[in-house]
């Protein structure tokens, strides 16, 4: 009702054409939807629409996958069993990538803000019918928004002094003996590793491991140039109604908000989640992606989440996967690197360490994580060992 304030909200209306003109010609930025058919009332037939602008002066246009629901269901399982099967996927690419392609036509530089399933695949990992794989053919940059492309090219840019900071190994039962959740004494030793090649890049470091690892330490956070953090990542499924009509009012509440039950588990989270299912802010020991929102990050050039289940999240009509990925970038992150699903140990401590190192060389993020995933594959060929890894936003 403010005239005020109405006049500063148009002003900040981000129109397609703004999106147009932020990228080079031979580019193209893609906006996924997700809904549910509408006839009358809603359906539960699901489809996507990639909308689609290219620098050409010509309205958005829009191609249509009609099948959404097996795209969630029969593909998206095919895709990730595929993966994790080590067996050739068959049938991921005519499904999720080739009718748009064929619709975009040629293009250098693909920007896709995702939505729906296209939050839980890694295009790049989805192999080609002429043998190889769509990272060989396509140069896919995901963005939280196609309007970043504008904002990032119109915001002035700062830079952070080079500080990183890196969490990892935490302690996660502090009052309990031992519990379910194993132990990460491997990400202790990445967290050096990296720390050693920082050092010598003049980078400042802070480094907080077992009983040091905790919510509050990442809480006090102010922008750090790297934000390092490997550990457990974890989603909570659905609770039933049943369940649901059990709990107390508020409890209720945070076990059906998709931003409550995915997070980090740092230390002390083991003895949380021998206390509650569904409150995991009793104590501290969980960060959840509800609190990684109002992280202080708006100088912060990369997150790295080297943790399994980071990028997991519930699919839901027009707000994509609710989840860390989304948190992170609102808290201010240009860049997020991050899992899709559980990963080898050994091969994530080899394309992390040897993606920091191209990094700090030439400093270029995208490049430099697209040449570390090249360069493991030579040694572990199957997508298993570098498919769930993703980078999300632009430098």
């Amino acid at each position: 009702k403010s005239e005020l304030f109405g006049r500063s909200f148009d002003n900040k209306k981000i129109k397609y054409t703004d999106v147009q003109k932020s990228i080079a010609k031979n580019e193209v930025a893609i906006e996924m939807v997700r809904y549910r058919h509408f006839d009358h009332t809603f359906t539960d037939s699901v489809v996507y629409v990639a909308v689609y602008v290219k620098n050409d002066n010509a309205r958005p246009k829009a191609i249509i996958l009609p099948d959404g629901h097996r795209m969630e269901t029969r593909y998206f399982s095919n895709y990730k069993n595929s993966i994790v099967g080590q067996v050739h996927d068959k049938y991921s690419y005519k499904v999720f990538w080739e009718p748009i392609q064929k619709g975009i036509g040629t293009a250098t530089t693909v920007y896709l803000s995702a939505d729906g399933v296209y939050n839980q695949i890694n295009l790049e990992a989805i192999p080609t019918p002429d043998g190889k794989y769509i990272i060989d053919n396509a140069n896919i940059v995901l963005v939280s928004n196609t309007k970043d492309l504008y904002l990032n090219k119109i915001k002035k840019s700062t830079t952070a002094s080079n500080t990183a900071t890196m969490f990892g190994n935490p302690k996660f039962y502090l009052t309990a003996s031992t519990g379910d959740i194993p132990a990460l004494p491997g990400t202790e030793k990445e967290v050096e590793e990296l720390q050693n090649l920082l050092k010598q890049r003049s980078y400042s470091t802070d480094e907080f491991v077992e009983s040091t690892a905790t919510e509050d330490r990442l809480k006090q956070l102010s922008s750090p140039k790297i934000l390092h953090v490997a550990t457990h990542g974890f989603y909570t499924p659905v609770a039933e109604q049943s369940e649901l009509e059990q709990l107390t009012e508020s409890e209720a509440a945070m076990a059906d908000n998709p931003l409550l039950k995915t997070g980090l588990l740092l230390s002390g989270a083991g003895d949380i989640f021998n206390e509650t299912k569904y409150n995991y802010n009793i104590s501290s020991g969980i960060l959840t992606a509800y609190e990684a929102m109002s992280l202080n990050l708006d100088q912060t050039d990369l997150v790295v989440l080297s943790a399994c289940e980071t990028g997991l999240g519930k699919i839901e009509n027009g707000e994509g996967v609710y989840g860390l990925q989304r948190a992170f970038l609102v808290a201010g992150a240009k860049v997020l690197i991050m899992s899709m699903f559980k990963v080898d140990d050994e091969a994530t401590q080899k394309l992390i360490v040897n993606f920091y190192r191209k990094w700090l060389t030439t400093n270029n993020l995208r490049q430099s994580f697209i040449d570390a995933k090249k360069e493991l594959r030579v040694e572990y060929p199957a997508p298993y060992y570098w498919a769930p890894f993703m980078m999300i936003g632009q430098q």
